[in-house]
Formats: structure tokens, sequence, C-alpha cells
């Protein structure tokens, strides 16, 4: 087996202390900093952020499969090969097709330094991501979890799986607050929790708005505009550009598999007189 991918696995869950808890106080803290009120004409304008907190219920163990080939129907060929590969291993551990999923392949070429008769391009990378999903039964035990996990991860590098926050063609890939991080944790329905966030950030933003009218002498009249502005997770982790949470359709994910903060913010504008 594998020791170094099976101490990067250790190393993560139990890892939820140090950096990972600075990671999401950082990220409320970044809210408080959205924080601001003005006052101008006959209106008074509050901004306030909100926190929810969650439990996650769904664990995701990221792998990718790559291939590099002069030729570009090679590589491609060469991948879907290993995403067989792969769904034989997963199928062999008792995983269902529900129970993971194989990306669609991105496909990029590779440059070399331009010389007299030479191609730009000197070689073509096709690349997955493999998402396996542990659920909460799963999440309720770290030595089970750890125990399943490596035995996936084995499973995958023999089929010519890596982990995904190696990096590729475009560059490296962070997952999370940590490199050796190869499980990244959501919630499978956020809808409750961002309501709550959003909850908590217009009652702050009420209570600031009429401390403020009380300190300044003046009264509240009506309530002009309601503006929702971002929603955030703790763990700021991307889910944009080469970064493998791009093809998930969860929203929010943290690599602290006890706690999912959810962060909103609001904007309210009264009238005064």
């Amino acid at each position: 087996m594998n020791c170094a991918l099976i101490a990067a696995l250790l190393s993560f869950v139990f890892a939820v202390q140090g950096p990972v808890v600075r990671q999401a106080r950082g990220a409320a803290d970044e809210a408080q900093n959205g924080d601001s009120q003005n006052v101008e004409g006959h209106t008074i304008t509050v901004s306030r952020s909100g926190e929810a907190y969650a439990k996650p219920d769904l664990g995701i163990l990221i792998m990718s499969i790559r291939s590099t080939s002069p030729i570009a129907d090679e590589a491609v060929g060469d991948n879907a090969q290993k995403a067989k590969d792969v769904e034989s291993a997963l199928a062999g551990l008792g995983f269902s097709p529900t129970e993971y999923e194989i990306s669609s392949v991105t496909f990029g070429d590779q440059g070399g330094p331009r010389f007299p008769g030479q191609s730009d391009i000197t070689a073509y990378e096709a690349n997955q991501y493999i998402y396996v999903f542990f659920e909460a039964a799963d999440l309720a035990d770290v030595a089970k979890l750890t125990q399943k996990a490596a035995a996936v991860i084995e499973a995958l590098r023999k089929a010519g799986a890596v982990p995904a926050n190696e990096g590729n063609g475009f560059g490296p890939v962070m997952i999370g607050a940590q490199q050796g991080s190869l499980i990244i944790y959501t919630v499978k329905d956020a809808g409750e929790y961002e309501r709550k966030a959003l909850q908590v950030a217009i009652a702050r933003a009420r209570v600031a708005a009429q401390d403020i009218a009380a300190g300044t002498g003046v009264h509240l009249t009506e309530l002009r505009n309601v503006q929702s502005g971002y929603l955030a997770g703790s763990g700021v982790i991307p889910r944009s550009g080469p970064s493998p949470l791009a093809g998930l359709r969860y929203r929010f994910f943290t690599t602290k598999s006890d706690e999912l903060i959810i962060i909103a913010n609001v904007t309210l504008q009264y009238d005064f007189k």
C-alpha cells in the first residue's frame, strides 16, 4: 500500500484543529469586515453578515486520472481505459454507481520552446476527476472512515488514479487548507442553513439601523430596500478554474468533518425623519 497516500489521509482525517480552525475563523472574520453603515440624505443603509452552522452529512474523496500522449486520440483513449479500470475497482469494493462519479474529460495540450521546424504542441493531456462519496454513517466513525478511504485510495491507485491535489497540466490544485487533504465535506441540502444565515444577517442589520437612529435622534419610517449579498462557506474552497470542485453540484465545502459554516450578507435601507 502506498504509505505516502495513507499518511496524507490520516493527517487530514484527524486534523480538526490548527489551520482548519483558523480558516473557519478567518471566513467569519472576513464576513464581519464586510459590515458597514451609511447615513445619507434621509436614508440609513446598513450591511451585516450572519452565520449558520451545519454538520456535514457527506464526505467526498477526490482523485483524478490523467493521460499524456503526443497523439491526441491516444491520450483520450488511455484515460477512457483508466476510467473503466476505476469503475471496476470501485465495484470490487462494493460501491454502486450512485456512490461515485467520474467527471467528463477535459482536454489540453502542453507546449515546448519554439525551435525551427518544431511544433508548438509537444503533448496532449486528458484529465478526469473521480468523486467517491461517504455518507453520514461513514462520517460517524473516524476509524472506519479512515480504513474505508484507505482501501479506496489503494484500489484507485492500482487502477491508475492519483490524488487530485497533485495538480495537472494546467497548474497545481489546492483542496482546502492542507495540500495533503484528500477528503472534503459538505451538506447535501444547504437550503435550511442558507435561510438561517440570512435571518441572522437581517436581524443584525435591523438592530444596527435602530441603534443608529436612536443615537442620532431620528425615527425610522419604512424599509426602502433589502438586498441579499454573498453566500459563502467556511472552507473558502474555490469551485471555478482548475479546481476539482467545479464538477460537483454542492455549493459549500469545508475541510472539517464536524462543522460547516455558511455565511450570508444582507443590506437594509431605511427611510427616516
